[in-house]
């Protein structure tokens, strides 16, 4: 099992090549394809800019076209000499429609937590719930996309069990794994009955029940894979409401808010 096809996220931001880098990486580990793209647009709307002043849309046009120049520049430094470039999208548009028409035949997503300085970043929420594609997020403080330890944020649900079944290659290259469930939204049989799945699948994994506190699940879990020194953590993409709502569920809002430790996301 592995990722035969990925989507890399080469939105113009200060870590660009670091993401490219670590999407190089595990192209190479699974034998994937991948598919880059670029799509930048101002914080503050052309369309907005249009209403008061047509010089202040065009300087704006201006600096996207700049920022995707920029981005280009690092692709091609990273992948220069590559037997089989990956094919290159970019254009001065919002990034998360763009995105989400790349992930029908996707097998992942590749993004970064870091946000761009000027521009727009795309919603990685919104683009696991609408396409089904589960998204690696690479936290500021990621040193590798080989994670040496992993925490699986696990509940009785089916986007927590859809998380752990995609993130099994990730899963199967990490060291140590911890399944964790909070407080009494799942008994401890459970997480055993976890932990052997992955055993099975040649992961080595241990569970942990913790209990919930005030803080918030997500508070305790976050605080829980800072104590086992996890580098990432695996969770289901929880929602209120419709899709189109976008009304995220707690913990989800609570991870998305929590930019330093890596996150695989899967609805």
């Amino acid at each position: 099992m592995g990722y035969c096809e990925i989507v890399v996220d080469a939105c113009p931001r200060r870590d660009v090549r670091w993401t490219l880098e670590c999407a190089q990486e595990m192209a190479d580990a699974f034998g994937a394809k991948l598919a880059v793209a670029s799509y930048a647009w101002p914080r503050s709307t052309i369309t907005e800019a249009l209403a008061g002043n047509a010089l202040t849309a065009q300087q704006q046009y201006r600096d996207m076209v700049e920022a995707l120049g920029v981005a280009r520049s690092v692709f091609d430094d990273v992948f220069r000499g590559s037997a089989v470039p990956p094919d290159w999208y970019s254009e001065v548009t919002e990034p998360t429609a763009a995105l989400f028409e790349h992930l029908f035949s996707a097998d992942l997503l590749i993004t970064s937590a870091v946000e761009g300085q000027d521009t727009v970043s795309p919603d990685v929420a919104h683009l696991a719930m609408r396409s089904g594609v589960p998204i690696l997020r690479l936290g500021k403080n990621a040193e590798t996309c080989r994670f040496p330890s992993a925490l699986v944020a696990w509940k009785d649900s089916a986007q927590a069990r859809r998380a752990v079944h995609d993130a099994m290659p990730i899963l199967q290259r990490t060291e140590r794994v911890t399944i964790v469930g909070v407080g009494h939204e799942v008994a401890i049989e459970r997480l055993e009955m976890v932990a052997n799945h992955l055993c099975r699948h040649g992961v080595t994994a241990e569970h942990l029940h913790i209990p919930h506190t005030h803080s918030g699940i997500g508070d305790d879990l976050l605080a829980e894979a800072r104590r086992v020194d996890a580098s990432l953590i695996i969770a289901g993409v929880y929602s209120r409401g419709s899709v189109r709502e976008r009304v995220l569920g707690g913990v989800t809002r609570d991870l998305l808010h929590s930019p330093e430790i890596s996150w695989f996301l899967a609805h």
